[in-house]
C-alpha cells in the first residue's frame, strides 16, 4: 500500500470542504494541494461557511408569505363563526349521528367558493340555510 493511500484511509488526515464556486463536496488529503476536484479551482485562502439566515430574516420572510397565502385561500370562505353556526344547524335539524355529521360537514365544506364572509352577512340566516339545505341533500347522495 502506498503511502498516499495509507492517508486517504486516516480520516484525521482529511477533511470535506464544500467548494464556494461549484459547491460540490470535497474530501481533502491535508499534505496535499488543496483544490476543487470538480471545479479545479484553488481552494486555498477561500472563507469556507454555509449561509446562515437569521432568524429575523426567517421569521419576516415566513409570516409574510403566511400573511399572503391566508389572504389568498380565506378569500371565498365563510367565517369561522358562521362555518360553526351552520354546522350546528345541520346537525339540530338533521340529526346527531355520526353519519349526518359527516354529511353536515361536507355540506359545509362545499360551500365554500358559494358563501363567503361577505354574502353570509349580506343575505342573511335563511340564504344561508337554503343553500346548506341543498348542498347537505347533495352530499347525502
Amino acid at each position: 500500500m502506498s503511502e498516499s493511500e495509507k492517508l486517504i484511509e486516516k480520516q484525521e488526515d482529511s477533511i470535506v470542504i464544500e467548494c464556494p464556486n461549484c459547491f460540490n463536496e470535497n474530501k481533502i488529503l491535508l499534505s496535499k494541494e488543496i483544490k476543487c476536484k470538480k471545479c479545479e479551482k484553488s481552494l486555498i485562502d477561500e472563507k469556507f461557511r454555509k449561509p446562515i439566515f437569521s432568524a429575523l430574516t426567517i421569521i419576516l420572510f415566513g409570516s409574510g408569505i403566511g400573511m399572503i397565502t391566508d389572504s389568498y385561500l380565506n378569500i371565498n370562505r365563510p367565517s369561522v363563526k358562521t362555518e360553526y353556526k351552520m354546522m350546528k344547524w345541520c346537525i339540530d335539524n338533521y340529526g346527531q349521528y355520526k353519519s349526518v355529521r359527516d354529511t353536515c360537514a361536507c355540506a359545509v365544506e362545499s360551500m365554500a367558493g358559494i358563501v363567503d364572509a361577505q354574502k353570509a352577512r349580506l343575505y342573511g340566516n335563511e340564504w344561508l340555510i337554503d343553500v346548506l339545505d341543498k348542498k347537505y341533500k347533495s352530499c347525502r347522495n
